[in-house]
Protein backbone atom coordinates (compact mmCIF):
# COMPACT_ATOMS: atom_id res chain seq x y z
CA UNK A 1 0.00 0.00 0.00
CA UNK A 2 1.86 3.36 -0.93
CA UNK A 3 2.59 5.84 2.03
CA UNK A 4 0.58 8.35 2.83
CA UNK A 5 1.19 12.10 1.41
CA UNK A 6 3.36 14.41 3.96
CA UNK A 7 0.92 17.12 5.27
CA UNK A 8 0.71 20.28 3.46
CA UNK A 9 2.28 22.30 6.88
CA UNK A 10 5.30 19.66 6.91
CA UNK A 11 6.31 20.33 3.13
CA UNK A 12 6.09 24.02 3.51
CA UNK A 13 8.28 23.89 5.92
CA UNK A 14 10.66 21.61 4.31
CA UNK A 15 10.88 24.08 1.29
CA UNK A 16 11.14 27.09 3.79
CA UNK A 17 14.35 25.27 5.43
CA UNK A 18 15.98 24.07 2.16
CA UNK A 19 15.39 27.32 0.32
CA UNK A 20 15.10 25.30 -2.72
CA UNK A 21 18.75 23.53 -2.52
CA UNK A 22 19.69 20.01 -1.40
CA UNK A 23 20.79 20.24 1.85
CA UNK A 24 24.02 18.12 1.85
CA UNK A 25 26.52 20.70 2.26
CA UNK A 26 28.91 18.92 -0.26
CA UNK A 27 26.19 19.33 -3.12
CA UNK A 28 23.75 22.17 -2.57
CA UNK A 29 22.55 20.98 -5.90
CA UNK A 30 19.41 23.56 -7.20
CA UNK A 31 16.33 21.58 -6.69
CA UNK A 32 14.91 22.53 -9.66
CA UNK A 33 15.86 21.87 -13.47
CA UNK A 34 15.32 23.66 -16.59
CA UNK A 35 14.71 21.22 -19.38
CA UNK A 36 13.29 22.53 -22.69
CA UNK A 37 9.72 24.43 -21.75
CA UNK A 38 9.62 22.10 -18.25
CA UNK A 39 10.78 23.06 -14.81
CA UNK A 40 11.40 19.75 -13.51
CA UNK A 41 11.53 19.29 -9.62
CA UNK A 42 14.92 16.87 -8.63
CA UNK A 43 13.66 17.22 -4.84
CA UNK A 44 13.63 13.82 -2.60
CA UNK A 45 12.17 14.05 0.86
CA UNK A 46 14.28 11.51 2.91
CA UNK A 47 13.86 9.77 5.66
CA UNK A 48 17.03 10.51 8.21
CA UNK A 49 15.71 7.44 9.88
CA UNK A 50 13.99 5.51 7.47
CA UNK A 51 10.02 3.70 8.24
CA UNK A 52 10.58 -0.36 8.93
CA UNK A 53 12.84 -2.44 10.57
CA UNK A 54 15.13 -2.71 7.53
CA UNK A 55 15.05 1.07 6.87
CA UNK A 56 17.95 3.24 6.52
CA UNK A 57 19.52 3.52 9.46
CA UNK A 58 16.37 1.96 11.00
CA UNK A 59 18.91 0.52 13.86
CA UNK A 60 19.63 3.78 15.43
CA UNK A 61 18.72 4.29 19.25
CA UNK A 62 15.95 7.02 18.26
CA UNK A 63 13.84 4.16 16.10
CA UNK A 64 11.59 3.70 17.93
CA UNK A 65 10.64 7.31 19.56
CA UNK A 66 10.87 9.47 16.46
CA UNK A 67 7.90 9.75 14.51
CA UNK A 68 8.88 8.96 10.71
CA UNK A 69 7.18 11.66 8.70
CA UNK A 70 7.72 14.63 11.06
CA UNK A 71 9.51 17.50 10.32
CA UNK A 72 12.76 16.95 12.68
CA UNK A 73 13.17 13.69 11.11
CA UNK A 74 12.86 14.90 7.11
CA UNK A 75 15.51 16.49 5.02
CA UNK A 76 15.78 17.89 1.64
CA UNK A 77 17.74 16.21 -1.01
CA UNK A 78 18.33 15.74 -4.85
CA UNK A 79 17.75 12.95 -6.27
CA UNK A 80 21.18 11.71 -6.13
CA UNK A 81 22.11 12.44 -2.66
CA UNK A 82 18.94 10.77 -1.23
CA UNK A 83 20.25 7.58 -3.24
CA UNK A 84 23.81 7.86 -1.85
CA UNK A 85 22.83 8.12 1.60
CA UNK A 86 20.43 4.92 1.84
CA UNK A 87 22.56 2.92 0.18
CA UNK A 88 25.83 3.92 1.60
CA UNK A 89 23.99 4.26 5.09
CA UNK A 90 27.31 3.64 7.21
CA UNK A 91 28.96 6.55 5.74
CA UNK A 92 25.98 8.96 6.53
CA UNK A 93 24.27 8.65 9.94
CA UNK A 94 21.71 10.14 11.77
CA UNK A 95 24.13 12.79 13.67
CA UNK A 96 25.61 13.64 10.53
CA UNK A 97 22.44 13.81 8.19
CA UNK A 98 20.78 15.67 11.79
CA UNK A 99 23.82 18.77 11.62
CA UNK A 100 23.33 18.91 8.19
CA UNK A 101 20.01 19.95 8.27
CA UNK A 102 20.63 22.44 11.15
CA UNK A 103 23.76 23.94 9.73
CA UNK A 104 21.77 24.53 5.74
CA UNK A 105 18.39 26.04 7.98
CA UNK A 106 20.57 28.51 9.68
CA UNK A 107 22.56 29.66 6.58
CA UNK A 108 19.27 29.82 4.86
CA UNK A 109 17.68 31.82 7.51
CA UNK A 110 20.90 34.26 7.80
CA UNK A 111 20.03 35.24 4.22
CA UNK A 112 17.14 37.22 5.39
CA UNK A 113 17.84 39.00 7.96
CA UNK A 114 14.88 41.12 8.67
CA UNK A 115 15.48 44.40 9.40
CA UNK A 116 13.88 46.80 12.07
CA UNK A 117 11.33 49.43 11.82
CA UNK A 118 9.79 51.53 13.91
CA UNK A 119 8.73 54.26 11.30
CA UNK A 120 5.60 52.83 9.74
CA UNK A 121 5.98 54.53 6.26
CA UNK A 122 9.58 53.31 5.63
CA UNK A 123 8.15 49.68 6.21
CA UNK A 124 5.91 50.20 3.93
CA UNK A 125 7.69 51.71 1.38
CA UNK A 126 9.78 48.56 1.32
CA UNK A 127 6.61 46.36 1.38
CA UNK A 128 5.17 48.38 -1.56
CA UNK A 129 8.99 47.29 -3.93
CA UNK A 130 8.10 43.80 -3.25
CA UNK A 131 4.55 44.07 -4.52
CA UNK A 132 5.71 45.92 -7.58
CA UNK A 133 8.67 43.48 -8.93
CA UNK A 134 5.77 41.09 -8.11
CA UNK A 135 2.94 42.28 -10.09
CA UNK A 136 5.62 43.45 -12.65
CA UNK A 137 6.87 40.14 -13.65
CA UNK A 138 2.96 38.76 -13.65
CA UNK A 139 2.26 41.60 -16.18
CA UNK A 140 5.14 40.81 -18.54
CA UNK A 141 5.43 36.81 -17.80
CA UNK A 142 2.60 35.91 -15.80
CA UNK A 143 0.12 33.64 -17.93
CA UNK A 144 -2.46 35.92 -18.60
CA UNK A 145 0.71 38.75 -20.24
CA UNK A 146 1.17 39.15 -23.64
CA UNK A 147 4.45 37.35 -24.34
CA UNK A 148 2.10 33.92 -22.94
CA UNK A 149 -0.68 34.40 -24.81
CA UNK A 150 1.15 35.86 -28.19
CA UNK A 151 4.11 33.67 -28.02
CA UNK A 152 4.47 30.48 -29.75
CA UNK A 153 7.87 29.24 -28.51
CA UNK A 154 6.81 28.70 -24.63
CA UNK A 155 9.89 30.77 -23.51
CA UNK A 156 7.63 33.26 -21.53
CA UNK A 157 5.61 30.11 -19.56
CA UNK A 158 9.84 28.92 -18.42
CA UNK A 159 10.43 32.63 -17.56
CA UNK A 160 7.22 32.48 -15.23
CA UNK A 161 8.11 29.70 -13.64
CA UNK A 162 11.54 30.44 -13.06
CA UNK A 163 10.48 33.74 -11.61
CA UNK A 164 7.84 32.39 -9.75
CA UNK A 165 10.64 30.72 -7.66
CA UNK A 166 13.52 32.76 -7.81
CA UNK A 167 11.76 36.35 -7.15
CA UNK A 168 8.39 35.99 -6.21
CA UNK A 169 8.16 33.09 -3.55
CA UNK A 170 11.61 34.75 -1.93
CA UNK A 171 9.30 38.13 -2.05
CA UNK A 172 5.98 37.34 -0.68
CA UNK A 173 8.21 35.61 2.46
CA UNK A 174 9.50 38.96 2.59
CA UNK A 175 6.65 40.73 2.91
CA UNK A 176 5.32 38.73 5.58
CA UNK A 177 8.16 38.67 7.61
CA UNK A 178 9.25 42.54 7.43
CA UNK A 179 5.09 42.61 8.92
CA UNK A 180 5.25 39.99 11.28
CA UNK A 181 8.94 41.15 12.81
CA UNK A 182 8.18 44.21 13.29
CA UNK A 183 4.29 43.66 14.55
CA UNK A 184 5.90 44.62 18.54
CA UNK A 185 7.05 47.74 16.93
CA UNK A 186 3.91 49.54 16.78
CA UNK A 187 0.51 49.90 18.64
CA UNK A 188 -1.92 46.90 19.40
CA UNK A 189 -3.96 46.16 17.38
CA UNK A 190 -1.50 47.29 14.38
CA UNK A 191 -3.98 47.60 11.25
CA UNK A 192 -0.69 46.85 8.73
CA UNK A 193 -0.49 43.52 10.40
CA UNK A 194 -4.26 42.90 10.48
CA UNK A 195 -4.27 43.15 6.61
CA UNK A 196 -1.28 41.61 5.89
CA UNK A 197 -2.80 38.00 7.31
CA UNK A 198 -5.17 38.10 3.97
CA UNK A 199 -2.26 38.21 2.32
CA UNK A 200 -0.19 35.43 3.98
CA UNK A 201 -3.27 33.24 2.95
CA UNK A 202 -2.05 34.00 -0.48
CA UNK A 203 1.51 33.56 -0.10
CA UNK A 204 0.69 30.43 1.75
CA UNK A 205 -1.13 28.64 -1.02
CA UNK A 206 0.43 30.12 -4.06
CA UNK A 207 3.82 28.44 -2.57
CA UNK A 208 1.77 24.98 -2.16
CA UNK A 209 0.45 25.68 -5.90
CA UNK A 210 4.26 26.37 -6.99
CA UNK A 211 6.39 23.83 -4.77
CA UNK A 212 3.72 20.63 -3.47
CA UNK A 213 2.91 19.07 -6.35
CA UNK A 214 -0.57 19.12 -5.00
CA UNK A 215 -2.02 21.94 -7.05
CA UNK A 216 -5.42 23.14 -5.61
CA UNK A 217 -7.77 25.35 -8.20
CA UNK A 218 -9.64 27.44 -5.16
CA UNK A 219 -6.47 28.59 -3.83
CA UNK A 220 -6.46 32.19 -2.16
CA UNK A 221 -5.42 34.60 -5.21
CA UNK A 222 -3.98 37.57 -4.88
CA UNK A 223 -5.68 39.87 -2.39
CA UNK A 224 -5.83 43.18 -4.78
CA UNK A 225 -7.22 45.02 -1.19
CA UNK A 226 -3.61 44.84 0.56
CA UNK A 227 -1.78 46.08 -2.63
CA UNK A 228 -4.59 49.22 -2.79
CA UNK A 229 -4.31 49.40 1.12
CA UNK A 230 -0.67 49.82 1.09
CA UNK A 231 -0.51 52.36 -1.83
CA UNK A 232 -3.03 54.20 -0.22
CA UNK A 233 -1.56 54.47 3.42
CA UNK A 234 1.57 55.47 1.50
CA UNK A 235 -0.26 58.42 -0.03
CA UNK A 236 -0.34 56.79 -3.38
CA UNK A 237 -3.01 57.88 -6.38
CA UNK A 238 -4.74 54.62 -6.92
CA UNK A 239 -7.83 54.13 -8.37
CA UNK A 240 -10.82 52.53 -6.40
CA UNK A 241 -10.80 48.91 -6.08
CA UNK A 242 -13.87 47.98 -7.74
CA UNK A 243 -12.16 49.43 -10.90
CA UNK A 244 -8.95 47.89 -10.24
CA UNK A 245 -10.84 44.29 -10.31
CA UNK A 246 -13.16 44.88 -12.96
CA UNK A 247 -9.82 46.04 -14.72
CA UNK A 248 -8.53 43.05 -13.93
CA UNK A 249 -11.23 40.65 -15.58
CA UNK A 250 -11.49 42.46 -18.84
CA UNK A 251 -7.76 42.15 -18.92
CA UNK A 252 -7.78 38.28 -18.68
CA UNK A 253 -11.18 38.34 -20.71
CA UNK A 254 -9.06 40.13 -23.52
CA UNK A 255 -6.18 38.08 -23.62
CA UNK A 256 -7.79 34.80 -23.60
CA UNK A 257 -10.15 35.99 -26.02
CA UNK A 258 -7.39 37.25 -28.43
CA UNK A 259 -5.53 33.55 -27.50
CA UNK A 260 -8.55 31.55 -28.47
CA UNK A 261 -9.42 33.68 -31.92
CA UNK A 262 -5.76 33.80 -33.09
CA UNK A 263 -5.44 29.89 -32.92
CA UNK A 264 -8.55 29.16 -34.17
CA UNK A 265 -9.95 31.10 -36.60
CA UNK A 266 -7.44 29.85 -39.31
CA UNK A 267 -7.89 26.57 -38.38
CA UNK A 268 -7.90 24.35 -41.64
CA UNK A 269 -10.64 22.00 -39.83
CA UNK A 270 -13.29 25.11 -38.59
CA UNK A 271 -15.96 26.31 -40.95
CA UNK A 272 -17.31 28.55 -38.40
CA UNK A 273 -16.96 30.45 -35.14
CA UNK A 274 -19.86 31.75 -33.27
CA UNK A 275 -19.31 33.27 -29.73
CA UNK A 276 -22.47 32.47 -27.52
CA UNK A 277 -21.93 34.43 -24.42
CA UNK A 278 -18.40 35.27 -22.72
CA UNK A 279 -17.96 31.23 -21.83
CA UNK A 280 -19.53 29.65 -24.65
CA UNK A 281 -18.80 29.52 -28.36
CA UNK A 282 -19.94 27.08 -31.45
CA UNK A 283 -17.21 25.60 -33.64
CA UNK A 284 -18.75 24.41 -36.29
CA UNK A 285 -16.03 22.17 -38.46
CA UNK A 286 -15.93 21.06 -42.30
CA UNK A 287 -16.70 17.31 -41.34
CA UNK A 288 -19.99 18.53 -40.64
CA UNK A 289 -20.35 18.44 -36.69
CA UNK A 290 -21.01 20.76 -34.79
CA UNK A 291 -19.48 21.57 -30.95
CA UNK A 292 -21.23 23.62 -28.36
CA UNK A 293 -17.62 24.27 -26.68
CA UNK A 294 -17.28 26.17 -22.75
CA UNK A 295 -14.17 28.24 -22.60
CA UNK A 296 -12.41 28.51 -18.84
CA UNK A 297 -9.31 30.05 -17.52
CA UNK A 298 -9.64 28.14 -14.62
CA UNK A 299 -6.23 26.84 -13.41
CA UNK A 300 -6.11 23.89 -12.19
CA UNK A 301 -9.32 22.12 -13.66
CA UNK A 302 -11.02 19.18 -11.37
CA UNK A 303 -14.21 17.46 -11.39
CA UNK A 304 -15.47 19.53 -9.35
CA UNK A 305 -14.74 22.30 -12.13
CA UNK A 306 -16.58 19.95 -14.51
CA UNK A 307 -19.72 19.50 -11.81
CA UNK A 308 -19.54 23.44 -12.02
CA UNK A 309 -19.36 23.91 -15.92
CA UNK A 310 -22.27 21.05 -16.32
CA UNK A 311 -24.35 23.18 -13.78
CA UNK A 312 -24.03 26.49 -16.43
CA UNK A 313 -24.06 24.61 -19.67
CA UNK A 314 -25.40 20.80 -19.74
CA UNK A 315 -25.23 20.58 -23.14
CA UNK A 316 -21.53 21.38 -23.39
CA UNK A 317 -19.89 18.91 -26.46
CA UNK A 318 -16.07 20.03 -24.90
CA UNK A 319 -14.20 22.74 -22.76
CA UNK A 320 -11.59 24.16 -23.47
CA UNK A 321 -8.80 25.23 -20.47
CA UNK A 322 -7.54 28.06 -21.95
CA UNK A 323 -5.01 29.62 -19.57
CA UNK A 324 -1.64 28.48 -21.31
CA UNK A 325 -0.72 28.10 -17.40
CA UNK A 326 -3.14 25.66 -16.24
CA UNK A 327 -3.70 22.08 -16.33
CA UNK A 328 -6.52 19.85 -15.60
CA UNK A 329 -6.07 16.67 -13.21
CA UNK A 330 -6.69 13.04 -15.17
CA UNK A 331 -10.03 12.08 -12.91
CA UNK A 332 -11.81 15.05 -14.89
CA UNK A 333 -10.72 14.06 -18.16
CA UNK A 334 -11.43 10.12 -17.87
CA UNK A 335 -15.30 11.62 -16.13
CA UNK A 336 -15.22 13.65 -19.40
CA UNK A 337 -14.42 10.95 -21.62
CA UNK A 338 -17.20 8.69 -20.12
CA UNK A 339 -20.08 11.57 -20.49
CA UNK A 340 -18.70 11.62 -24.33
CA UNK A 341 -17.45 15.81 -23.26
CA UNK A 342 -13.98 16.54 -24.64
CA UNK A 343 -11.65 18.20 -22.21
CA UNK A 344 -9.00 19.72 -23.56
CA UNK A 345 -6.05 22.79 -23.54
CA UNK A 346 -6.15 24.35 -26.50
CA UNK A 347 -3.32 23.02 -28.32
CA UNK A 348 -5.42 19.45 -27.87
CA UNK A 349 -8.01 20.92 -29.19
CA UNK A 350 -6.54 21.73 -32.25
CA UNK A 351 -5.22 18.68 -32.78
CA UNK A 352 -8.33 16.60 -31.39
CA UNK A 353 -10.84 18.15 -34.04
CA UNK A 354 -9.34 16.65 -36.98
CA UNK A 355 -10.71 12.97 -35.37
CA UNK A 356 -13.79 11.28 -34.02
CA UNK A 357 -14.64 9.08 -31.45
CA UNK A 358 -12.40 7.92 -28.91
CA UNK A 359 -9.50 9.89 -30.78
CA UNK A 360 -10.95 12.79 -30.45
CA UNK A 361 -11.67 12.58 -26.85
CA UNK A 362 -8.76 11.42 -25.55
CA UNK A 363 -6.03 12.31 -28.33
CA UNK A 364 -2.89 12.69 -27.55
CA UNK A 365 -0.35 15.85 -28.64
CA UNK A 366 3.06 15.11 -30.30
CA UNK A 367 4.75 17.12 -27.88
CA UNK A 368 3.35 14.31 -25.21
CA UNK A 369 4.08 11.75 -27.23
CA UNK A 370 7.51 12.75 -27.49
CA UNK A 371 8.31 13.52 -23.99
CA UNK A 372 6.69 9.77 -23.13
CA UNK A 373 9.38 8.20 -25.00
CA UNK A 374 12.32 10.24 -23.38
CA UNK A 375 11.03 9.56 -20.22
CA UNK A 376 11.09 5.94 -21.13
CA UNK A 377 14.71 6.30 -22.61
CA UNK A 378 16.06 8.45 -19.52
CA UNK A 379 14.65 5.07 -17.31
CA UNK A 380 15.60 2.49 -18.93
CA UNK A 381 18.95 4.10 -19.58
CA UNK A 382 19.57 4.47 -15.70
CA UNK A 383 19.32 0.53 -15.59
CA UNK A 384 22.64 0.00 -18.00
CA UNK A 385 21.27 -2.50 -20.27
CA UNK A 386 23.48 -5.15 -22.06
CA UNK A 387 25.10 -4.32 -25.48
CA UNK A 388 22.72 -5.49 -27.98
CA UNK A 389 19.36 -4.85 -25.96
CA UNK A 390 16.94 -2.38 -27.36
CA UNK A 391 13.92 -1.49 -25.91
CA UNK A 392 10.42 -0.58 -28.15
CA UNK A 393 6.93 1.09 -26.63
CA UNK A 394 3.74 0.77 -28.43
CA UNK A 395 -0.12 1.17 -27.53
CA UNK A 396 -2.30 3.04 -25.84
CA UNK A 397 0.64 5.11 -23.89
CA UNK A 398 1.95 6.54 -27.22
CA UNK A 399 -1.18 6.99 -28.50
CA UNK A 400 -3.78 8.39 -25.73
CA UNK A 401 -3.82 10.87 -23.53
CA UNK A 402 -5.13 8.59 -20.92
CA UNK A 403 -3.65 5.05 -21.05
CA UNK A 404 -4.18 2.00 -18.84
CA UNK A 405 -0.56 0.33 -18.58
CA UNK A 406 2.66 0.81 -21.03
CA UNK A 407 3.67 -2.00 -23.17
CA UNK A 408 7.14 -2.75 -23.92
CA UNK A 409 9.20 -5.30 -25.87
CA UNK A 410 12.61 -6.11 -25.07
CA UNK A 411 15.10 -7.06 -27.78
CA UNK A 412 17.96 -8.92 -27.27
CA UNK A 413 20.69 -9.51 -30.44
CA UNK A 414 21.99 -12.43 -29.21
CA UNK A 415 23.14 -15.30 -26.50
CA UNK A 416 25.38 -12.20 -25.09
CA UNK A 417 22.92 -9.76 -24.96
CA UNK A 418 20.30 -11.99 -23.27
CA UNK A 419 22.17 -12.88 -19.95
CA UNK A 420 20.43 -9.86 -17.32
CA UNK A 421 17.29 -9.53 -19.40
CA UNK A 422 15.24 -11.46 -16.71
CA UNK A 423 16.41 -8.54 -14.16
CA UNK A 424 16.22 -5.95 -16.58
CA UNK A 425 12.50 -6.87 -17.34
CA UNK A 426 12.09 -6.68 -12.77
CA UNK A 427 13.73 -3.41 -12.77
CA UNK A 428 11.84 -1.88 -15.37
CA UNK A 429 8.59 -3.23 -13.62
CA UNK A 430 9.33 -2.03 -10.15
CA UNK A 431 10.70 1.71 -11.25
CA UNK A 432 7.69 1.84 -13.16
CA UNK A 433 5.38 1.10 -10.30
CA UNK A 434 7.42 3.12 -8.18
CA UNK A 435 5.67 6.14 -10.34
CA UNK A 436 2.49 4.55 -9.85
CA UNK A 437 2.18 2.86 -13.54
CA UNK A 438 1.50 -0.82 -14.44
CA UNK A 439 4.02 -2.25 -17.14
CA UNK A 440 3.34 -4.94 -19.82
CA UNK A 441 6.27 -6.62 -21.26
CA UNK A 442 7.13 -8.67 -23.84
CA UNK A 443 10.88 -10.19 -24.66
CA UNK A 444 11.71 -11.12 -27.71
CA UNK A 445 15.28 -12.15 -30.15
CA UNK A 446 15.72 -9.79 -33.06
CA UNK A 447 14.43 -13.08 -35.26
CA UNK A 448 11.43 -13.05 -33.18
CA UNK A 449 10.77 -9.45 -32.99
CA UNK A 450 11.03 -8.77 -36.71
CA UNK A 451 8.19 -11.59 -37.33
CA UNK A 452 5.75 -9.30 -34.92
CA UNK A 453 2.89 -7.90 -36.48
CA UNK A 454 0.27 -5.42 -35.13
CA UNK A 455 -3.18 -4.02 -36.31
CA UNK A 456 -1.97 -0.72 -35.17
CA UNK A 457 1.43 -0.73 -35.13
CA UNK A 458 2.70 2.53 -33.49
CA UNK A 459 5.93 0.87 -32.42
CA UNK A 460 8.68 3.64 -31.46
CA UNK A 461 11.92 2.74 -29.94
CA UNK A 462 12.84 4.54 -26.59
CA UNK A 463 16.14 2.59 -26.32
CA UNK A 464 18.97 3.01 -26.79
CA UNK A 465 18.22 7.06 -27.56
CA UNK A 466 18.61 7.53 -30.81
CA UNK A 467 21.06 10.61 -31.70
CA UNK A 468 18.06 12.95 -32.74
CA UNK A 469 16.05 12.74 -29.79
Amino acid sequence: MARKSLPVNVTRQLWAQCGGFCQNPDCNKLLFANISDNVVSLVNVAHIIGHGAYGPRSEHQLANAVEKDGIDNLIMLCLDCHKIVDELEARFPVEVMQQWKHDHSSRIRSLFQIPRFTDEQRLLRAVNDLLDENHLIFTECGPYSAAVVEGESGDALVMWRRRCLDTILPNNKMIVDLIEANKSNFAYPWEVYARMLMYKLHADAFQDNCLSGRKVNDYKQFPKEFDHFVKTKLGMPVPSLEVIKNQELEYRKGQIETYIKRFLNDHGAIARLQELNRATMVVDLNDGRSLRVFVTNTYYFTNHTLDRVLEIDPSVDAIICSCPAGEYVESAKAECIQQGIGLFMLGEFMGAIRLDGEAYLNFLVRADKEQRVRYLGRLIAELRPSPGVSVYAFGSYLRRKLYNDIDLIIVYRDAASKVGIGILEGEIIRKLQNEGVSADMIVASATEYAALRFDQDNRTKVFPVSPSR
